[in-house]
């Protein structure tokens, strides 16, 4: 009998499974860029993975891993590039109404996946569900309060933002662990968008910057053999202002390329100026760059931070978020800041040169180079996900 039993014990255990299930949100790449990040790190391990999102987020997820489309839960809404909290807390008030039956899908796809940990990324919605299935669950996240979007408000919006505040900290409080994808305090970049209160801070854990495995690796050649700028625009219209004025200075930097990776179009072009909608492997030419030019939304921040280059930060306008990570990478000495306002060719060619020609920049971005790759992050956060998973089949 007790050799009968240890070998059904022994069965049971060689036919554990981690099977994890990634609930991330889809406004922006960002969560689904340090999801996968995550998520490769476990699959490597042997996890099964599940991911699930919605829109364009979601396409990208499936062209690595099994996912299901997911409701959202509430949609983003700007004017020009700033963010408006009021708007979009009205914009979201029916899928607010509906908030219980998407905790109810996301439950019965956790139930069908039979997932052993679940990972919530900007969704509060998988985090209720793990938490009424008994199963552990991991929050990762820049932002654990609110209140920086609600602070300067009207009242009406401080007003209607309570709630959202509430459930955001209750949804908190109710996961094993809230993973924070950043450098350690002090030198945390998100750091004015975490909460201050207890019952959150017990629950964060810095794991350091969590970006995709190219970031680490020795890059690829890139096809510039000179000295260039890399300047990150995307295509939103609000973004043209740093366009126009880059092809206005461009032929003040004899010796140095301008690689501009946007939508936009021009008549004409200086002869220093190279533009492109895509790059595959956008890591490679941000490691081969001399400096970067880019908005600061926070995987884009730890991806500057991790290659060791130094930037120029230009925050989309009315972006508190952004804001604040410009204002933090300031302070840690790896960049200089232009607002939208104070914009114009002379400023922008003058950042530039001090960038360019100032070694402190570039010896504070090395720096944090060597602490965020000695950080590990997606490494930390597949072990901590792991261990979770682990806990709930040990029985």
């Amino acid at each position: 009998m007790r050799n009968d039993m240890k070998s059904r014990g022994n069965n049971v255990f060689s036919n554990n499974k981690h099977r994890i299930y990634f609930s991330i949100c889809g406004e922006g790449y960002g969560h689904s860029s340090r999801e996968l990040a995550i998520a490769g790190q476990l699959k490597r391990r042997g996890a099964d993975i599940l991911m699930g999102s919605y829109g364009y987020v979601l396409e990208r997820l499936k062209k690595s891993f099994d996912s299901i489309e997911l409701k959202r839960e509430f949609e983003m809404v700007g004017d020009k590039g700033s963010f408006d909290i009021g708007a979009t807390i009205k914009k979201s008030r029916k899928t607010a109404m509906q908030f219980s039956s998407i905790i109810k899908e996301e439950k019965k796809a956790i139930e069908k996946f039979n997932a052993t940990c679940v990972v919530a990324d900007g969704r509060t919605a998988a985090i209720f569900a793990a938490f009424q299935l008994g199963l552990p669950c991991v929050n990762v996240s820049n932002q654990t309060s609110l209140e920086p979007f609600f602070k300067d408000s009207n009242f009406l919006v401080r007003l209607i933002g309570k709630p959202v505040e509430f459930t955001m900290q209750t949804a908190t409080t109710l996961a094993e662990v809230t993973l924070i994808p950043d450098l350690s305090p002090p030198d945390t970049v998100c750091l004015a968008s975490l909460g201050k209160s207890r019952h959150i801070m017990k629950k964060q854990c810095f794991v350091g910057p969590v970006v995709s495995s190219e970031f680490f690796e020795v890059s690829n050649a890139v096809d510039i053999k000179s000295h260039f700028i890399l300047i990150l625009l995307g295509g939103h219209s609000f973004r043209y202002p740093i366009f126009e004025n880059i092809l206005k200075i461009a032929d003040q930097f004899p010796g140095v390329d301008f690689l501009i990776f946007t939508k936009f179009k021009s008549d004409h072009y200086p002869p220093n100026v190279k533009v492109s909608e895509f790059a595959k492997d956008i890591s490679s030419y941000m490691k081969a760059a001399d400096m970067i030019i880019t908005q600061a939304g926070h995987s884009t921040a730890m991806e500057i931070l991790t290659t060791g280059k130094p930037a120029l930060i230009i925050p989309d306008k009315g972006q508190i978020e952004q804001e604040n990570n410009a204002r933090r990478m300031k302070e840690l000495g790896t960049c200089e800041t232009l607002d939208y306002d104070s914009l114009d060719p002379e400023s922008l060619s003058s950042k530039i040169r001090d960038l360019l020609n100032d070694r402190k920049y570039c010896e504070k971005a090395v720096l944090y180079s060597e602490m965020s790759k000695n950080m590990k992050g997606p490494q930390r956060s597949a072990d901590i996900i792991m261990e979770l998973s682990r806990r709930t089949q040990c029985y």
